[in-house]
């Protein structure tokens, strides 16, 4: 449970801050707001324009056409050429001439306009062109009408921004399980091979940018399958659970953990050369080794794990680099199990040989 200090600002995080899962469906929400603002407003616009209100037919009818410029775009498969922060120019504009004209029909289109910014915009500026939004329709409300309508205003535009940052928060949470659950495995909590891929192909780009250097661990468990024959599944489940704990727990948070089979596991580390790498691989070993797990021979026996390592090598592909890791831990399940190999080691040593 969080400290009663923090529980506030835990609150508001929830309200206005965290994820943006409409960040990959933006495009598709505005061609379609596009599409509705065509039809609904054009006709307001040209109405304007024929009863002499001239700068509010203009305001509305940019709002459309900026609106129908990204639309085109975005349906060419095109980058929208007009920055999604630039469309609530025209239409806060057209938003405030009619607050000044007719007050009580300017407030009824705040509304829609404040969802139009949690719609387009990313969560931390709709929030705060929203506020925005808000300070300045109660003001021009309270000049041109009165007090007491400002407030009700002011009540229920605000209303409106938490109950929308609400609904946005309990989306952002489902997008995030939703992820999680197509990323992670769920016994461990290690992340999975599909997820694997895209990190490794991460970090390959990478390189290839920058030559910034990486390794591949492939750690697999040493006599797994006799402690789920002889002692049961739920036992190999606490020694998989156990071995991902203890990998999580010593390395850094750019590292990155997969499961890839059923007792064997893929550490990536970053930025992290042959002998870093060795380190922690040897760490890794002695902790897992060191240990209180389920064991098929007693409860004093440890369980070990034999670990393979590859340094990514210039122009290096992801097939060969997990190649020439699970050749170093082939090596070092042959020479005995509960050890290292390195796959630039084992290279160096049959070259002398």
């Amino acid at each position: 449970m969080q400290p009663p200090s923090r529980q506030p600002l835990a609150l508001l995080t929830r309200l206005f801050g965290g994820g943006d899962a409409l960040a990959g469906h933006r495009e598709k929400i505005l061609y379609r707001i596009a599409i509705a603002s065509a039809v609904l407003l054009t006709p307001f616009g040209i109405f304007n324009l024929f009863i002499d209100r001239l700068p509010l037919g203009l305001a509305i009818l940019a709002t459309v056409g900026v609106l129908a410029v990204d639309a085109q775009a975005i349906r060419r498969g095109r980058k929208p050429p007009v920055p999604f922060a630039l469309l609530l120019v025209p239409t806060a504009a057209a938003v405030a001439i009619l607050l000044l004209l007719q007050p009580a029909y300017g407030v009824l289109w705040t509304y829609p306009v404040l969802l139009f910014c949690y719609f387009v915009l990313t969560r931390g500026l709709a929030v705060m062109v929203s506020l925005g939004l808000l300070i300045g329709t109660v003001l021009l409300v309270y000049v041109n009408v009165d007090a007491a309508t400002a407030i009700r205003v002011f009540a229920s535009l605000l209303l409106t921004i938490v109950i929308v940052n609400i609904i946005l928060g309990v989306i952002n949470d489902l997008h995030d399980r939703l992820v999680a659950q197509t990323i992670t495995d769920p016994l461990t909590g290690a992340y999975n091979r599909r997820h694997m891929e895209t990190c490794l192909d991460e970090v390959i780009e990478r390189q290839r940018r920058s030559r910034a250097s990486a390794a591949l661990l492939v750690i697999d468990i040493d006599q797994f399958k006799p402690v789920n024959d002889r002692l049961g599944h739920a036992a190999g489940d606490i020694v998989l659970r156990t071995v991902v704990a203890l990998v999580a727990d010593r390395v850094r948070r750019l590292d990155r953990v997969f499961r890839i089979g059923g007792d064997e596991f893929l550490l990536l580390l970053p930025d992290t050369d042959l002998a870093a790498a060795q380190t922690v691989a040897e760490d890794l070993r002695s902790r897992i080794a060191a240990a209180a797990m389920p064991s098929a021979a007693s409860d004093a026996a440890p369980v070990t794990v034999s670990i393979g390592l590859a340094v990514l090598q210039p122009g290096q592909q992801m097939d060969a680099w997990m190649h020439a890791a699970d050749a170093a831990l082939y090596r070092a399940k042959q020479q005995g199990r509960n050890r290292v190999v390195s796959a630039a080691v084992e290279a160096a040593a049959q070259r002398t040989s």
